[in-house]
């Protein structure tokens, strides 16, 4: 399996995982009122061949086991879902859920959430593996998908140039235009493409953050966060994350005044803690750098893929552990981190039970005193709910199971 750029692919390879799909639960929908933190959590299990996608509450308690699995009907427009699915980074507050199903289906999946049902599915591979990452809505009819891979050999259908944002009328569904970024890397070689990872509505505005990876992924240059005109379609600007490669996580602060962006580095073999680190960015005007954190700081492993707000000044990340690549042997694990940006002073919460790349996707909801990490061994496999206070301090977690019939571990968290 070959999923260049996916934290699925990194883990899948490292970890050789292999099963068949497993059975899940029978689909299960779910009727919510919308409340002042949105209704829940969105978690996505997967042991990287089969998923099964299960609703909690925010007081912890489960909703539905199972609105869809791999083990679901695809009500033919397409395949089953596969073991790379994760969620839109911005909250989905309709009758609906989006999926992104990445690599190598490439396929949007539309799920009403009061039936289970899947409404319908759009293709965003147009001839090739685009891998998209992400999925936000402007309108009913327009909505913006983030296509992480280039193709190698375009020009064969509309659309098929890929490294871009796409866009589509989701009311159809159907792909409707696409946004170019290559002058996003402007005065680099040739080699690189933008790699689009992130994209985030903020206060009115919309950003994309682009990990800007060689097309081989031998190597990267700098990550760039771009904000987009969705009146036109363009690029508006660019901001070059100096030093900072393999951004692929963005997360908006309560008050919607600056983002922060983490990347992992480059190369994630043996911890490497090189281009490694975070950014904050002032968007109250053009988005600047106003501050930032190298990884090394924090000790001698590499950011993870995922962070959040759990109060204004203070940040919710992971860390990742490592095998040693030559012996195989346990280097680090992974841990999830409290960061004030403020004052710089940090507090490991916990580490991931007995391996790494067991931690996954983050969730907070600040308005709430709340905030959730997916962990893969904890407790079986659990989702972890944190109680914060205003200051941003964490309580020890509550471990939630939100499937138990098969016990897929859960990977990636999103807000519905």
């Amino acid at each position: 399996m070959t999923c260049a750029g996916s934290y699925l692919a990194f883990l899948a390879t490292l970890l050789g995982g292999c099963s068949a799909v497993r059975v899940t639960p029978d689909s299960q929908g779910v009727s919510v009122l919308l409340g002042p933190c949105g209704r829940g959590l969105v978690v996505v299990e997967s042991d990287y061949q089969s998923s099964n996608v299960s609703l909690l509450d925010l007081d912890g308690h489960v909703l539905s086991e199972s609105l869809i699995s791999s083990s679901t009907e695809s009500s033919g427009f397409g395949v089953a879902l596969s073991g790379d699915v994760v969620t839109p980074t911005n909250p989905q507050n309709d009758s609906e859920i989006v999926l992104i199903d990445r690599y190598p289906a490439g396929v949007l999946r539309f799920v009403e959430l009061a039936t289970a049902h899947v409404r319908s599915e759009l293709s965003v591979a147009t001839g090739f593996r685009s891998n998209p990452q992400d999925y936000l809505p402007l309108t009913p009819a327009r909505a913006y998908v983030a296509r992480y891979d280039k193709n190698s050999n375009p020009g064969r259908q509309a659309w098929d140039e890929g490294g871009d944002v796409l866009v589509i009328d989701p009311s159809v569904p159907a792909i409707t235009g696409s946004i170019d970024l290559s002058a996003s890397l402007a005065g680099e070689p040739a080699k690189f493409s933008p790699h689009p990872a992130r994209l985030l509505k903020v206060a009115g505005r919309v950003f994309a953050l682009l990990a800007a990876y060689a097309n081989d992924y031998a190597s990267g240059t700098s990550s760039r966060l771009v904000e987009l005109d969705p009146e036109t379609d363009s690029l508006i600007s660019t901001l070059v994350l100096d030093g900072l490669r393999g951004c692929v996580s963005l997360a908006a602060s309560p008050d919607e005044q600056e983002l922060a962006v983490s990347c992992t580095g480059v190369d994630l073999r043996n911890g490497q803690v090189a281009d490694s680190g975070l950014a904050l960015l002032d968007i109250a005007g053009a988005p600047r750098i106003y501050k930032r954190f190298e990884a090394s700081e924090f000790g001698d492993d590499p950011l993870g893929f995922a962070l959040s707000y759990p109060a204004p000044g203070v940040l919710f990340f992971n860390t990742l552990g490592h095998y040693d690549q030559e012996s195989g042997a346990l280097r680090a694990l992974d841990s999830l981190l409290r960061l004030d940006t403020v004052s710089g002073q940090f507090d490991e919460l916990l580490q991931s039970e007995g391996e790494p790349f067991t931690l996954g996707g983050v969730q907070c909801a600040p308005s709430c005193g709340l905030c959730f990490a997916a962990d893969a061994r904890r407790a079986g496999g659990s989702v972890l709910r944190f109680v914060v206070d205003s200051a941003g301090n964490f309580a020890a977690p509550t471990a939630i199971r939100a499937e138990t019939r098969v016990g897929l571990p859960p990977r990636y968290l999103g807000a519905f």
